[in-house]
Order: C-alpha cells, then sequence, then structure tokens
C-alpha cells in the first residue's frame, strides 16, 4: 500500500485525521503474472519513467526512496530497507529524497535535510518517524522544531542557522524537482537508477518492493 497525494488538501490536519482521507492502493491480492519471460515485467511490477533523471555518482547503481515521515507505509518499510542495505553490493547507493506535495511536507523535507547536514541523518529518521506516527506531534511548528533537534544536541542558534540555509533549501527544491521528473503519486516510492518507479501495489507486495528493485538493479548491470 502507499500513500497518495490526495493528502494536500489536508495537509494541517492531525494525522488521526488526515489518515481518513488518504488513497491507498491494496496490496492484499496475489501479484499477477509478468507478461514476457522475465520474472517482473514493466506495467506491472515496476513503470519505465518517461523522462529518466541523471545520477549522482555514475559510477553506482542508485536506489531512492521517496517518503514521507506522516506516511504510515514509509515507517512499515523502514526495516525492510534496513534488511536490504545489510546485504546491498558495494556498486549500489541507497538515498532518501523526501516527498513535496505541499507545504507541511515542504517542512518536513527541510528537517530532514536539516539532520543530513548535521550530521545525524541516522539517529534522526527512526526519531521523527516515531515523533510522528506514534506520539501524534506533526513537527511543524519552530519552537517544536527546535525543541526537538535539542535531543540531537543542536541548539536553537545552530538549528535556525542550518534549516534556513542555501544548502538545505536546495536540497528541497531539488527533491521537489525530482519528485515531479519521476511522477511520484504515492510514497513510499523506489526509483532505480534515475529510470524506473517501484511502488507497492495489487501486483507487488511490501515484502517483494526490493525483490523488484534488485531485478532491476541487475538489469542496470547488464
Amino acid at each position: 500500500m502507499v500513500c497518495t497525494n490526495n493528502m494536500s488538501r489536508f495537509a494541517y490536519t492531525s494525522l488521526a485525521i488526515l489518515a481518513l482521507f488518504i488513497g491507498c492502493s491494496s496490496e492484499e491480492q496475489a501479484s499477477l503474472p509478468a507478461s514476457s519471460g522475465e520474472k517482473f515485467s514493466s506495467g506491472v511490477h515496476y513503470e519505465i519513467l518517461d523522462n529518466p533523471t541523471t545520477v549522482r555518482d555514475p559510477s553506482k547503481i542508485e536506489v531512492t526512496e521517496v517518503f514521507w515521515f506522516g506516511c504510515n507505509h514509509c515507517y512499515a518499510l523502514e526495516p525492510y530497507i534496513a534488511d536490504w542495505k545489510k546485504n546491498v553490493s558495494s556498486d549500489v547507493a541507497f538515498i532518501k529524497s523526501p516527498a513535496t506535495w505541499n507545504e507541511m511536507l515542504k517542512k518536513h523535507a527541510s528537517i530532514y535535510y536539516t539532520a543530513k547536514a548535521l550530521g545525524i541523518e541516522q539517529q534522526f529518521v527512526p526519531a521523527a518517524f516515531n515523533t510522528i506516527q506514534n506520539e501524534g506531534r506533526m513537527l511543524t511548528g519552530n519552537t517544536e522544531l527546535e525543541y526537538f533537534f535539542r535531543g540531537f544536541n543542536v541548539d536553537k542558534d545552530k538549528y535556525k542557522a542550518v534549516s534556513t540555509s542555501f544548502g538545505v533549501r536546495n536540497a528541497v527544491d531539488q527533491a521537489d524537482k525530482k519528485m515531479k521528473q519521476w511522477q511520484v503519486t504515492g510514497v513510499p516510492s523506489l526509483i532505480v537508477n534515475g529510470k524506473y518507479r517501484v511502488s507497492a501495489s495489487r501486483a507487488v507486495r511490501t515484502d517483494q518492493l526490493f525483490e523488484v528493485v534488485d531485478f532491476l538493479v541487475e538489469k542496470e548491470r547488464n
């Protein structure tokens, strides 16, 4: 299942209310068969992007997750990401890219890139998911965020300086641009090497996402 951008009309409501309106695609049915001799096929298990994007490092095959801290399906995917990363090959790079459909998501994108710039991404991501998903605090107010970052030994002045920096603003703008190029309408979405988009659906259960990703990674190697 995925969270869709239908949530944009309800950007500043609580997650409890927001969840009533989030559109999700079903993944309850068994996977559909591939139409070719390959295990997975385009149009069924993944989409070939109309406008492929360049990767940061041509020596790597990039796997990018488009996500949102407020998406419960993104939260549920975190353990699968962790397991996959344990065995990923050295020629594969995993990148997170926050969704930016509306002002609340852009705020969450900003705090993600702020944490990344401060070098606290690894601790910050699970804490932000937990705070929003389990505690119901949306992490959008300035005072709330100053207090939240203080838990990572980042004082108010440092948080303000980094969160309003050109680097963070530019990172959010670039994430927004790429999300549109990739035609992402639901999260989590996985983009393989700027060419393919994989999302949970009727044909691809959440626990199968990285099987499809690995198939596409191998396709890029050949």
